[in-house]
Parts: structure tokens; C-alpha cells; sequence
């Protein structure tokens, strides 16, 4: 294999707002795992050397370093001194889901170049030192001029496409879509949630045989030591026992369900992993009456509240409160859903927060088609069942209503009578037509969130917060 692969972004992550305006593609978990965690999962240590290389937009670097575990390196500089060495696998974030291909990948990219794309863009590259360290040099070209344009911090801007030259290479020398039904990448956002069953399915395979779950690295997450004397739940990773049925008489259990270090089981909890597996992780609370379906994955220290419904396809992050009824349904980490209400279809941002009795709507009435539109003009998704997309710290005031194919912004807080508009941009205090919330109020009112969550806020939060910060 090559001394370093390097995930990168394009100019597709404006297809994964509202998620991606503070988040790099590569750390949204398509399964049990994102795609920086499979590579440092699965990438074998070289002499102590970088082996992973994250290229993130450079408005998301600054906080990208808080938390790479060793041998993971951030920015052109740092890859273009491993390239140097003997050439690099290049990969787009847009391959989140893939369980198996990172293996693959590297053992193809041994001693020979070739190229893989589709309809979107690139997907992967295998380059020599000399191709390698010029391919960087152009994506760090590209990237520059985007963000001089301000096209990663504001609405209704799509970068230019980022097109290296590589037509003279051939093709990848081995498979690594592993079958896909949702295919190889993703194209938007709304693809995400379709493909959660599958990819949890395929994480578990993998994740079974090896036993456990690695720690956790949030992004942009640093916990305060004065809050943790030890590491928190989600930094120490887990072993897995499989729970078979009979073991507690106290529970229903049925099919595949694995069940991490410190984690409990309330009383008369249903899990049924008979569709697919059901994986809780470290430290897992769940309390008594609830109902678990497979295929679900439910990351460490997450709290499921006494009655909770959460169906299948349904991925959680670390240190969530989950309640009422949830289906098909990406979270990432510390969501706050503690109350009665449906979500369904949906994807929600890390600290975002849902009042009481928050609902959405995942199918249009007419049982058509939903379209969608992240800021760049509506997206016909293709498929009938989409619920609301909310970016990282937006918040919903209780009894708020969504409708099918809602999109929220960063840090927008969303209340008033009625449902709200479809597409609400960063920054949206009640009526979007409104004054925006101010950026600095926002950055304080999430220190005190993380503070209460054991995090720090510090200063490269703040200058992401201002840097999203709506010009109108």
C-alpha cells in the first residue's frame, strides 16, 4: 500500500448541507462508522508514521485537528510530506457507507495508478510521489478559490467542480462497491437514510468478528477534563457480547442484538433484531417499556427514555436523549430528542435540540416523489419517504411541526405558529424573513450546551460560528 491515504472533500459537499456547513462528509457515519474511523480501523501502523491524511475544506481545519488519533495528519502540507515518500490513495468522502472497501483500495493501490469516478466526480485515485504531491498542489488551488468566494460559509453558492486530470489512467483494478443496492457513493444528503440498513448490517459483520467498536472522536469535540476525571464513554471504545433470547426473563429478545461495556436494559424492553442487528454500544441506558428494532445501531453513553419506539434503519450517535417514536432516522452525537413526538426519515446535526411534541412529516400526501432544496434551488430526491434535515445546533421550540423534505440551518432556532417555511437558512430566529440570530449570542448559548455535555467551546468554535454568520 501507499505510506498515506487521504480522504478528501469536493466541491459534492454542498449536496450534504445542512450538515456539511460545519461538518466534514467524511465524519457523517454511514453505518456504525464514518469513513475517517474505518480507515483508522483498518489502515495497519507504519513505523510510527502518518497513514491517514484528512483533507477537510479549510474553514473545518482548524477544529479537524482538535481530535485525530495518532497517525492521522490534517492539511495539504502534512499529506504532500508522506506522498513524497512513494504516492498516495486518494479517496472521496462521498464513499461514507462502504464497510469493506478500505482494505481493498489499499492493497490495489500498491505499486500502480489508476483512476475511479462517476457521474459526480472523482471517486478514488492511486498516484506516484510525483502525480500525488502535483494532485494536492491542484486541490489546494481549487480549494483557495472557493472559500476566497465565500462559497463554504454562504446560501445559493456551488463551487467549481474539482476535475484533476487523471484521464490518461486506468481503471481500478479491483471492485470496491462490495454490491451496493443504494450504489458505491452517495450523491446528497437525502441518500443517506435509505442506505442506513445496509450499511449497519455490513459495519456488524465486520464489527462481530472483531468484537468491539473503537473509541469515538466526535468532531470538533474535546472533552473538559474537569468534567471527566477518566475519559467519557464515547473515547473508550467497547467489546460486544451477543444477547440471546432467554437470558433475562425480564426481556423479549429476538435475532441479532449486541450489547457493549456498561451498557443496561430496563425491565420489559422489546429488542427485536430479526430484520437486522441491533448494536448498542458502550454504555447504552435504556429504560423500562421500550421498543428496539433492527437493523439500529445506538452509540455510547445515549440515553433511551422509558416508552421510546425506535425502528429500523435507524443509526444514533454518541451521548444522545432519545424518546417517543423515531424510524429511519440518522442522529449524530449529543441530540437531544427527550419527549413524545415522530421522526422519521430525517437527519439531525450534531446538538441539535427538539422541543416536546416536535413532529415531522416523512410522506407527501399525495404519495408522490419529494423534492428537497439544501439552498441551491429544489432537488427531485426520487424517493417517497424524506423527513427534515437539521445542521448542527439548530433547536425546535415544543409542538413544532415540520413538513416532508424540511431543511434547517446551522444554529437556527425554529418556533411560531403554523409549520415553518421548507428551507430555513443558518442563522434563523422564527420567521426567516426576520433579522437573523445573532452569530455571537449563538456561540455562547452552545458553550453552555457543551459545557453541560462535559465539552469545551473554544476559540475555533466560536470563529466557525462567526464565520456561518448570515450576511443579509
Amino acid at each position: 500500500m501507499p505510506p498515506i491515504v487521504v480522504v478528501f472533500e469536493d466541491h459534492s459537499v454542498v449536496d450534504f448541507r445542512p450538515l456539511a456547513w460545519s461538518l466534514p462528509l467524511y465524519e457523517i457515519r454511514g453505518g456504525l462508522l464514518n469513513l475517517r474511523e474505518r480507515f483508522e480501523r483498518d489502515l495497519p501502523e507504519v513505523g510510527g508514521q502518518a497513514r491517514l491524511g484528512l483533507l477537510p475544506r479549510g474553514l473545518l481545519a482548524a477544529l479537524q485537528e482538535l481530535n485525530c488519533e495518532p497517525g492521522t495528519v490534517v492539511g495539504v502540507e502534512a499529506c504532500r510530506a508522506a506522498a513524497q515518500r512513494g504516492g498516495a490513495l486518494f479517496v472521496n468522502a462521498r464513499l461514507g457507507a462502504l464497510a469493506r472497501f478500505p482494505g481493498a483500495l489499499c492493497r490495489a493501490a500498491a505499486g500502480q495508478e489508476w483512476a475511479w469516478a462517476d457521474e459526480g466526480g472523482l471517486l478514488a485515485c492511486a498516484l506516484g510521489p510525483a502525480r500525488a504531491v502535483a494532485w494536492l498542489a491542484a486541490w489546494a488551488d481549487w480549494e483557495k478559490r472557493a472559500a476566497a468566494a465565500g462559497v463554504w460559509s454562504r446560501d445559493a453558492r456551488r463551487p467549481a467542480a474539482f476535475a484533476p486530470d487523471l484521464a490518461d489512467l486506468g481503471p481500478c483494478p479491483v471492485d470496491p462497491t462490495e454490491g451496493r443496492q443504494q450504489g458505491a457513493a452517495w450523491r446528497g444528503l437525502w441518500e443517506l437514510v435509505p442506505g442506513l440498513g445496509e450499511a449497519i448490517g455490513a459495519d456488524c459483520a465486520l464489527t462481530a468478528a472483531q468484537a468491539g467498536l473503537p473509541p469515538r472522536r466526535p468532531f470538533g469535540i474535546v472533552p473538559d477534563p474537569g468534567a471527566w476525571p477518566d475519559q467519557p464513554p464515547w473515547a473508550m471504545g467497547t467489546t460486544l457480547a451477543k444477547l440471546a433470547g432467554g437470558a433475562r426473563p425480564d426481556l423479549h429478545v429476538q435475532g441479532e442484538v449486541w450489547i457493549g461495556s456498561e451498557a443496561s436494559l430496563a425491565p420489559g424492553t422489546v429488542i427485536d433484531g430479526q430484520a437486522g442487528p441491533v448494536v448498542l454500544d458502550r454504555g447504552v441506558q435504556v429504560q423500562p417499556h421500550c421498543y428496539l428494532q433492527g437493523p439500529l445501531y445506538i452509540g455510547p453513553a445515549t440515553l433511551v427514555k422509558a416508552g421510546a419506539r425506535i425502528y429500523g434503519e435507524t443509526s444514533i450517535g454518541a451521548g444522545c436523549r432519545v424518546a417517543g417514536e423515531i424510524a429511519e432516522s440518522l442522529f449524530l452525537d449529543f441530540v437531544n430528542k427527550q419527549h413524545e413526538g415522530f421522526i422519521g426519515h430525517a437527519v439531525l446535526g450534531a446538538w441539535v435540540n427538539l422541543g416536546a411534541g416536535t413532529t415531522c412529516s416523512d410522506l407527501k400526501n399525495n404519495y408522490g416523489a419529494v423534492r428537497i432544496d439544501y439552498g441551491l434551488g429544489p432537488v427531485d430526491t426520487g424517493l417517497r419517504f424524506v423527513g427534515v434535515s437539521m445542521a448542527e445546533h439548530a433547536k425546535s421550540a415544543i409542538g413544532t411541526l415540520f413538513n416532508t423534505g424540511s431543511v434547517v440551518g446551522f444554529a437556527s432556532n425554529v418556533f411560531g405558529a403554523g409549520f415553518p417555511p421548507k428551507t430555513l437558512p443558518n442563522y434563523t430566529w422564527g420567521d426567516p424573513a426576520g433579522a437573523p440570530y445573532d452569530a455571537k449570542r449563538a456561540a455562547a448559548v452552545a458553550a453552555t450546551v457543551m459545557a453541560r455535555r462535559g465539552c469545551r467551546f473554544l476559540p475555533a468554535h466560536e470563529r466557525l460560528f462567526l464565520d456561518l454568520a448570515r450576511s443579509d
